[in-house]
C-alpha cells in the first residue's frame, strides 16, 4: 500500500501542468483543460458520500457510477465535436515513462456534437486506480486535436492524509517519550 501511495505521489508531481485541475466544487476555471486554443471545463459527478451533488475533476473519492461532462469555458463550440475515450492504467512503468501503452481503453464514445447534447462519458468504475479521459476535438476547420486528462478514482486522499498524520504523531510521541526516559 505504501509503495503504491509513493508511486501515485511521484506521478502527480511528474505530470504535465497543461491538464492540471483539482478536486472540489467548481464554478470557476479550476477544472479546465486546453485542447489547442480551446478551453474546456471538465465536471465530474459521483452520487455517493456525504456530498452527492459535489463536482470533481481530478480526484474521484468513491467507486461506482462516475460521469464526466465536458463543456466550453469561452469558445462557441456549436460546429465542433468530440470523441471520448475512458482509459484505465495498464502499466505503472508505462505511466511513469509517459508511454503510449500506459493505458487501456475501457470505454469509447463516437463523435458527439456540442450543439446537439451534453457531451459526457459515464462508467461504473469498480477498481481503485488511475484513469484518464482522452479527448479528440474535431474543429470546424477539419482539424483533430487530442488531449489526455488523468484522474484518480477510489482513493480517499483525505482519510489517507489523516492516517499519515496520526502515524507521524505516534512516532514523534514515541521518540519524545523515549528521549524523556533517557534524561
Amino acid at each position: 500500500m505504501l509503495k503504491k501511495l509513493i508511486i501515485i505521489i511521484c506521478l502527480v508531481l511528474l505530470q504535465s501542468g497543461a491538464a492540471y485541475a483539482h478536486v472540489g466544487s467548481h464554478g470557476d476555471d479550476e477544472c479546465t483543460v486546453k485542447v489547442g486554443k480551446i478551453e474546456l471545463r471538465l465536471n465530474g459527478y459521483q452520487f455517493k458520500g456525504s456530498n452527492p451533488d459535489r463536482h470533481y475533476c481530478r480526484h474521484y473519492p468513491h467507486l461506482g457510477q462516475t460521469i464526466i461532462r465536458i463543456d466550453s469555458v469561452t469558445a462557441d463550440l456549436k460546429n465542433m465535436a468530440v470523441e471520448l475515450q475512458l482509459l484505465k492504467r495498464k502499466s505503472w512503468l508505462g505511466l511513469i515513462l509517459n508511454e503510449d501503452d500506459a493505458y487501456s481503453v475501457i470505454k469509447h464514445l463516437p463523435i458527439q456534437y456540442f450543439s446537439k447534447q451534453v457531451v459526457s462519458i459515464a462508467s461504473d468504475i469498480q477498481q481503485r486506480d488511475i484513469y484518464a479521459i482522452k479527448l479528440r476535438v474535431h474543429t470546424d476547420d477539419g482539424a483533430i486535436i487530442e488531449q489526455q486528462f488523468m484522474f484518480f478514482v477510489g482513493v480517499p486522499f483525505a482519510q489517507v492524509l489523516v492516517a499519515i498524520s496520526i502515524l507521524l504523531l505516534l512516532i514523534i510521541s514515541f521518540i519524545f517519550l523515549k528521549e524523556l526516559r533517557k534524561a
